[in-house]
């Protein structure tokens, strides 16, 4: 009969605290948060000390999922986004495993098969790491079983196969996987599987001196992960117990049972709470399958295979042999293939041979027909004498198992940290029954211990009534150690209480409050209790309560000086800002008048333009666009003197020809290219365009004006010719119509009516 290891755990070794907690969403990165050039996009999944996004490559344009290294109840994340340890003592633990993090991402990176995540990448940022893999589009296992209602053995035993493949490159190169379970496996869209998450890969060192984060998926997760590093060893058949796991769920649709669930059995001697596969999947899956799927799950690591290639076959090959039955104390009577005897046999299970035909039997010889007396005494008291150690063999083993089983009890409350009421009894009950038991020894040595620091911490943290519930259980205990502790205690609770009021005074000089630390101090002084410490106080306050007064007077002698200052500087401020203000309004009096003279000069208004210029001359700010405007001024007005030349009078009889030429042709674009459109008679002109069909007009005196620059004709329309042939002469309330074109300084006007 083999027997569960017993668990001896270090208080080094102790499994963290934060070893099943989440990563609160407040320390997780955002949506749209760039690491390097991978920018965030959502939250995938969560861990213990991890997280993983979907990010978007922005240099290639793709996405990934990104694994970071956030252990939760270690760090907090800053405003820049960056991690830092909460306590120096989390600073440890963070650094050392940021470090593991990198060397086992830096090697995951070499793995190359296609059933399992390609690790793209892994760089730090942000004082922490990021492992960068493939984004693998696709079902999650467990949605993919549900979605197709039930999975066949052939498909189930191909997907895996793969997986199978692709994980044993990872344990040939010395790595388990460590979190295998049906959402960690997806079902691509062309059918093939695909293993993800290696963040929480580590090497197969099971060194007890390193501490690992114990990471768990209720009923995907063997026993050895609850307690890695405390004497549980963690290798290929973990691996193997969450493949198996997987496979229970897809042919049943439940997670298995918890394996503390199961060890809670074993402990009350039950039947083991998990059911087999073969009696879930009967009927339905072929049984050398469904014993491959049992043996992953043994309870204790011997009884699982030990390598990938061991269980491969299993699962892989038909049932070519008989069967045996194995006696197991946890899970009852389990039937076996001769694939999975060799293992059984090696864990020094009883197997009872069910088929007689696999029983090797011996040729016998011939039998005697006359047997010897003395021969046939002998056999007789021989068999008696083994029967007699056979009995006493299994009494002696019953008593080790129930004594291990004690023990087993006793560590899993020691671990568990319930010391004094659980663990204690137990392992005094280990010594009623072995005296010589050094590790339940050692256990009570350190409980008591550990009940002493506890009582030391207590009272130097100022939980004294705790300190004091904790002294009674020591009194129970060992009664030597409880009056040096109760001195302690009552030292540290005078300690405290004057400690208390010394910081209260301390807190009242911090806040300005002199004299009331004054008046606490006077009660030291009437106990006559004497201090160094109090005696600084008094002078602290003292002197504050002098330097206080010293200060006043200072305030306010600087107060009368700085209002004479204020008002001096108001009073220079105000002159500045009414010089500013004149010389302002200058400004804007001289751009003014430039401005109107400018308006003036655009009208013709010469002599208006002059007196702007002079308002703005006046003010004595001279500048280019004065000296341009007056410039202009002189031009334009030299030019209003000088009277039109034969030529230009000459030009306008053109225009005016022009004019007579386009009405009497109708040609009404020339007559709005020559002449203005805003005029009641250019409307009276349009209205006969519009009405008759030919218009005779002529152009007579013709002549230039007073004004220098204006030439002067009438239009005299002579007669008009209706559609019908009827000729009209006009009346002479509308026969002749002034024309006026004025000549300017670059150009020449539009002819006005």
């Amino acid at each position: 009969m083999a027997f569960l290891p017993i668990v001896s755990v270090p208080d080094s070794l102790r499994l963290p605290k934060f070893r099943m907690t989440s990563v609160d969403t407040h320390l997780a990165l955002t949506q749209g948060d760039l690491i390097q050039w991978y920018r965030v996009e959502k939250i995938l999944g969560r861990g213990g000390f991890g997280v993983t996004y979907l990010a978007t490559d922005t240099n290639l344009d793709h996405r990934v999922a990104i694994k970071e290294y956030l252990p939760a109840p270690l760090v907090s994340r800053q405003p820049d986004k960056t991690l830092t340890a909460n306590t120096n003592d989390a600073k440890a633990l963070y650094s050392e495993g940021l470090q593991r993090f990198l060397r086992e991402a830096k090697t995951l990176v070499k793995f190359r098969h296609p059933n399992i995540v390609r690790v793209m990448a892994v760089f730090e940022e942000n004082n922490t790491a990021y492992l960068v893999m493939e984004y693998e589009e696709g079902e999650q296992f467990n949605e993919y079983v549900k979605s197709i209602g039930g999975i066949s053995e052939s498909r189930l035993k191909s997907l895996v196969l793969s997986v199978i493949d692709g994980l044993d490159q990872v344990h040939q190169r010395g790595f388990i996987h460590r979190d295998i379970k049906p959402v960690n496996l997806i079902i691509r869209k062309d059918g093939s599987p695909v293993l993800l998450d290696f963040g929480s890969t580590r090497p197969l060192e099971n060194d007890l001196k390193v501490q690992h984060t114990s990471f768990v998926s209720v009923g995907y997760t063997p026993l050895e992960q609850y307690q890695e590093g405390a004497g549980l060893m963690v290798g290929p058949w973990t691996d193997i117990y969450s493949l198996g796991a997987t496979l229970y769920y897809a042919i049943s649709g439940v997670t298995p049972v918890s394996p503390i669930s199961r060890l809670a059995a074993l402990v009350k001697k039950s039947k083991d709470p998990l059911r087999p596969a073969m009696q879930i999947g009967s009927g339905k899956y072929g049984d050398s399958f469904l014993q491959a799927i049992d043996w992953a799950l043994g309870f204790r690591i011997e009884d699982r295979p030990q390598s990938l290639s061991q269980w491969r076959t299993a699962v892989d090959a038909p049932m070519l042999i008989d069967t045996v039955e194995l006696d197991d104390p946890i899970r009852g009577v389990v039937t076996l293939d001769d694939a999975v005897i060799q293992s059984a046999a090696s864990n020094r299970s009883k197997l009872r041979v069910r088929n007689p035909e696999i029983v090797r039997k011996h040729p016998q010889k011939p039998k005697q027909r006359v047997f010897r007396v003395r021969r046939l005494a002998g056999v007789v008291v021989v068999g008696v004498m083994v029967a007699l150690a056979a009995k006493l063999m299994f009494a002696n083993q019953q008593q080790r198992q129930a004594l291990n089983d004690l023990v087993l009890r006793a560590d899993i409350a020691f671990v568990g940290g319930d010391h004094v009421s659980q663990a204690r009894p137990l392992y005094l009950e280990v010594l009623a029954a072995d005296s010589t038991h050094q590790h339940a020894s050692d256990r009570l040595d350190q409980i008591n211990d550990l009940l002493v620091e506890k009582i030391r911490n207590n009272i130097a943290t100022g939980k004294f009534e705790l300190a004091d519930t904790a002294i009674e259980q020591v009194e129970g205990i060992d009664r030597s150690r409880a009056p040096a502790l109760r001195a302690e205690l009552a030292q540290q609770r005078v300690f405290s209480a004057r400690q208390e009021k010394l910081t209260e005074i301390q807190s009242l000089i911090d806040r300005r409050s002199y004299q009331l630390a004054l008046a606490r101090l006077s009660v030291f002084e009437v106990e006559d209790y004497v201090d160094p410490q109090i005696v600084e106080l008094k002078a602290s306050a003292v002197a504050a309560i002098e330097k206080q007064e010293e200060q006043e007077k200072q305030r306010a002698q600087s107060a009368i000086e700085v209002k004479i200052q204020e008002k001096s500087r108001l009073d220079s401020q105000r002159r500045f800002a009414a010089a500013n203000e004149r010389q302002r309004q200058r400004r804007r009096n001289y751009r003014q008048y430039l401005s109107n003279a400018e308006q003036a000069l655009q009208s013709g208004e010469i002599e208006s333009a002059k007196r702007w210029l002079a308002s703005a001359t006046a003010l004595q700010i001279s500048d280019s666009d004065l000296d341009d405007i007056e410039e202009r001024v002189v031009a334009t007005e030299k030019f209003l003197n000088t009277p039109l030349s034969d030529y230009e009078i000459s030009y306008a009889h053109s225009q005016f020809k022009t004019l007579e030429r386009a009405i009497e042709s109708r040609n009404t674009t020339v007559v709005n290219e020559i002449t203005e459109t805003a005029s009641l008679r250019r409307g009276l002109f349009d209205s006969l365009l519009g009405r008759y069909t030919q218009i005779s007009v002529r152009i007579i005196n013709l002549e230039p004006k007073l004004d220098p620059k204006r030439a002067t004709a009438t239009l005299r329309i002579e007669k008009m010719v209706l559609p019908n042939g009827d000729v009209v002469y006009p009346s002479s309330s509308y026969q002749d119509t002034k024309l006026s074109l004025v000549r300017k300084r670059y150009n020449w006007a539009q002819i006005s009516w």
